[in-house]
């Protein structure tokens, strides 16, 4: 099933929840402080790039910095009982990707 296949309500669906998901995210990044984001956006995008090479991937593979930080902040607010620093700089816990 391709796309175009989908029925229009769950296309719509899934675009809110994609924007609902980068809201989370961005709220969470703007709960850090400049150096802490500083330092998440280090670690996530050197942890994304080491796996990327340890797969095999090219430089031409590997996203922006900031997609990559979106991305891993997104992924710890998926699994707050792994990350809870990431978790608790914002009032909108995930329980199962989904905001309570």
């Amino acid at each position: 099933m391709t796309a175009p296949d989908l029925p229009d309500g769950l296309l719509r669906y899934l675009e809110i929840r994609d924007r609902q998901r980068a809201d989370v995210v961005a709220r969470t990044l703007a709960a850090m402080t400049d150096r802490e984001r500083a330092l998440v956006r280090e670690a996530a995008v050197m942890g994304y790039v080491r796996g990327a090479v340890f797969g095999a991937a090219t430089a031409r593979d590997i996203p922006d910095g900031l997609v990559i930080l979106a991305d891993v902040v997104s992924a710890c607010l998926e699994i707050p009982d792994l990350y809870p620093a990431i978790n608790n700089l914002t009032s909108e816990p995930y329980v199962n990707g989904e905001p309570e």
